[in-house]
């Protein structure tokens, strides 16, 4: 099964390139962001991706690994990447600048009230 370290130099901006589209719908999801920020086990967190983003999880799955998503390797194929992602600093402190930048878009008042309200 292959991983995204996997992929090296140029296979790997193309597999970037193919990917963020499905990842940016997943990450923008305000549910899945809530789960992922909430520390909640890796198995819920693919329960609410294959729920709430079917098509999206497949198409990052299969483009990482072409062998086909069958009902016994698509949520260890899940959980697997989401670890992935998990484990590297690069990778998590890319998303969480994608989120800032989102958060930053949605906010409004005044700055401490928003300092205020991440502090409760």
């Amino acid at each position: 099964m292959r991983k995204l370290s996997d992929y090296k130099d140029d296979d790997a901006l193309e597999l970037w390139a193919d990917l963020l589209d499905p990842l940016t719908k997943i990450l923008s999801d305000d549910k899945i962001r809530s789960i992922v920020n909430s520390g909640k086990p890796k198995l819920i967190i693919a329960k609410e991706i294959l729920k709430g983003h079917k098509s999206e999880a497949v198409e990052i799955l299969t483009r990482i690994d072409p062998e086909p998503v069958d009902g016994l390797n698509v949520v260890l194929r899940l959980i697997n990447l989401i670890t992935e992602i998990g484990q590297s600093d690069e990778i998590k402190s890319f998303f969480a600048y994608a989120e800032q930048a989102e958060t930053d878009k949605e906010s409004s008042g005044l700055p401490t009230e928003n300092i205020e309200e991440n502090e409760k």
